[in-house]
This record gives structure tokens, C-alpha cells and sequence, in this order.
């Protein structure tokens, strides 16, 4: 008598698209640890990764459905191959913290990409921009990382002295990629504690993005802040229209998956050549530190892997779900993110859901595990 395992026509169809979803789903593991620069395709297959793992779950479930109950239970053995990037993109327990912060001795830690204070797609209207600095204002920060931050000189739009008074955050340092007499537009961070030194993480000629740096003082106890904005994909209308094409199940169009397909590839290695640049600064600082912003890339990435490697990501340690921090056309989950030295405790990780800009807000409660001192002095 047989022992194999008798497999309807259904069985054998689900097992081969089965089969298919497990193998994109181990190649998208390898992404964080492979060089785009090296093999694109598995970059690919890494921004794809909590696709194919709600494929694979759903597989799974079926399985268990149609009572092939190995079958349930070899996928599952395969999706925790992967735990590190199935940790990194996907939490089952989180810790939000209050909208007021719980002890004094915690810092309050946000990154925001504003997009100039207008609405996705849209042009700047003066209230969007009182909702934005609301949203921000109810979030009560101590520091906040802005990427695609907007002032102008003078009048409504001068953004600098709205978040110095309004937010209590006096101490900045603002670096513009774009300027002129008029307005300005670049990378900021505000902060309620003193910076002691500051400075600049140049990209080159990857105009919009690059990294700033801080060094504040808390209480006697000085930490470097690292504002990053890496490689954006840089869509324009026509990518947006025809992914939303895509998206209502309308008939694609070659030209326009060839050149989305081409933009993807260029990011993927200019965020690769950034992140190396990036990490030569790190490991060069000799104090404690704080790495924020908009990565723009997923959890699963070699860009996400190699920046936060050896540091606490705020979302892995106490984040939930997918963590998605992205309010835009194109389909990611999470692209920004806030990383520590082990020098900190992560004390929670919350992403407000305010469609404002094209990113959600995101803040953690940090502790910092260096004695502080002074406490009663008042900043």
C-alpha cells in the first residue's frame, strides 16, 4: 500500500502558485544583505516582501482549509527562515505611549516628511499648513526631523518662527537644498534642548536628499541627532496616473512599467551608494546617537538592513502591524523610521494617521541609558 500523499487537481494547481510565492518570498529575504549595486532583482523582490508574505499567510490558511496540514506547517517553517525580516516589517505587540509623555527623563523623538506643508498632490494652501503644525503640536516633540521642510522669509509661510513659538522648539538647524530671496525649502531639525554642534552629510549631486546632524544637550548629556532623506523614487504625474491604472485593473502599458521599472532601479542603487556614505559618518561618531527620517524604503531592504544594523529600530522594538508610514500613490508600508545606539531605551513607537502630507508622522519616547544630570535645569 502507498504511503504518498494523493494530491487532487485543485491541490497540485494551489501547490505550484504556492511553490512560486515561497521562492519570491526567499529572495526577498536576501535583500537586506545584498548589494543592489550587486543584484538588482533581489532589491526587487525585497520591496515586494510584505506582499508576498500576506500571499504566503493566506496560502497557509488555505492550506490548513483544504486540511493539508504539512503543507500549512512547512510554509509557516519557511516564513520563519526569515524572522529577522518578517520582525523588521510586521510587529504583534506594540507600545503607542500617550499623547503627553510619561516621565520627564524620556525625549520625545519625531520625524516628519511634510512635503513643503501641502497636501499629496497638492499645492500649498496656508491650511494645510495650520494642520500640519497642529499635528505636531498635539504630538508634544522634544526634537523633530524634518524632511522636505518649506519657510519662507517672511508673512504666513514663515515656518521657522511658527514651530519656534508655537511648538516651544527655539534651538534649529535648517539646510536648504533649494533657495533663493524669497523661500527655501531642505532638511530641518528642531529641537527644545541647546545644540552644541551641527553639520552636514553631503550625497553629492542627488539634489533633495542628503542627511544633517545635531549634537544636543540634555541635561548635561550630549547625543547626536541624524536627520536623513535617501534616494526618492522621483515619480512624476504620469507614474501616479498609471499606477493607479494598474491598480483599478485597467490594461498596462509597456512604456510606462519599463520606465517606473527603470526609476525603481536607479533609486535602488543611489540609495545603496548613499547608505555607504551614510554609515562611514556613523561609524565615525564618538558620541551616542539618533538616526531618523524618510528612508524611502522598506523594512526589508538592503538600505533599512544596513543602516539600522546594530542599532534599536523604534518599530521593531515596540511597533504593530506593518507599520505603514507612507500616504502616497505607489503601495509601501513603512519608509520612515527611527534607529538608536544601544546607549537608548525605546519606550514606545506611534505613527499618527493624519493625511496631511504624503507621510505619516512618526515619534518614540526615548530613555537614555547614560546617567543624566541636572535634572532640575530648565530648558
Amino acid at each position: 500500500m502507498s504511503n504518498k500523499v494523493k494530491l487532487s487537481l485543485l491541490d497540485r494547481f494551489i501547490l505550484f502558485f504556492a511553490v512560486l510565492a515561497a521562492i519570491g518570498l526567499g529572495v526577498g529575504m536576501l535583500a537586506g544583505q545584498t548589494d543592489p549595486r550587486d543584484e538588482i532583482w533581489i532589491a526587487f523582490a525585497g520591496l515586494a516582501y510584505p506582499f508576498l508574505l500576506i500571499a504566503n499567510l493566506l496560502f497557509v490558511l488555505l492550506w490548513f482549509l483544504r486540511r493539508r496540514v504539512l503543507f500549512g506547517i512547512a510554509t509557516l517553517a519557511f516564513i520563519a527562515l526569515g524572522w529577522k525580516t518578517f520582525t523588521a516589517t510586521f510587529q504583534f505587540f506594540g507600545e503607542e505611549g500617550s499623547t503627553v509623555k510619561d516621565s520627564e527623563h524620556y525625549v520625545r523623538m519625531m520625524t516628519y516628511n511634510v512635503h513643503q506643508f501641502k497636501k499629496y498632490g497638492e499645492n500649498n494652501d496656508v491650511s494645510t499648513k495650520d494642520q500640519i503644525i497642529k499635528v505636531i503640536e498635539n504630538q508634544h516633540p522634544d526634537i523633530i526631523c524634518f524632511q522636505e521642510f518649506f519657510t519662507r522669509r517672511k508673512g504666513e509661510y514663515d515656518l521657522i518662527d511658527s514651530i519656534k513659538k508655537r511648538l516651544k522648539l527655539k534651538h534649529y538647524y535648517f539646510v536648504p537644498s533649494v533657495d533663493n530671496n524669497y523661500e527655501a525649502a531642505g532638511l530641518a531639525i528642531f529641537s527644545r534642548y541647546p545644540i552644541k554642534d551641527k553639520g552636514k552629510v553631503s550625497f553629492g549631486e542627488f539634489a533633495g536628499n542628503g542627511s544633517i546632524y545635531a549634537d544636543v544637550d540634555v541635561k548635561g548629556q550630549v547625543f547626536r541627532i541624524y536627520n536623513v532623506h535617501f534616494q526618492s523614487i522621483s515619480f512624476q504625474k504620469e507614474d501616479y496616473e498609471y499606477i493607479d491604472k494598474v491598480a483599478k485593473k485597467m490594461g498596462p502599458e509597456y512604456k510606462s512599467s519599463r520606465r517606473i521599472a527603470g526609476m525603481l532601479k536607479a533609486a535602488f542603487q543611489r540609495r545603496s551608494e548613499q547608505v555607504a556614505m551614510m554609515k562611514s559618518e556613523m561609524q565615525h561618531c564618538k558620541i551616542p546617537y539618533v538616526i531618523a527620517g524618510d528612508f524611502n524604503d522598506t523594512p526589508a531592504s538592503y538600505c533599512v538592513g544596513q543602516i539600522t544594523h546594530s542599532l534599536k529600530n523604534s518599530f521593531k522594538e515596540k511597533g504593530r502591524g506593518f507599520g505603514k508610514t507612507y500616504n502616497g500613490a505607489f503601495p509601501n508600508f513603512q519608509i520612515d523610521y527611527i534607529a538608536t545606539t544601544k546607549d537608548f531605551d525605546v519606550i514606545n513607537h506611534h505613527i499618527s494617521q493624519d493625511k496631511l502630507s504624503d507621510h505619516f508622522p512618526v515619534r518614540s519616547d526615548l530613555r537614555l541609558n547614560f546617567s543624566l544630570q541636572n535634572d532640575d535645569e530648565d530648558y
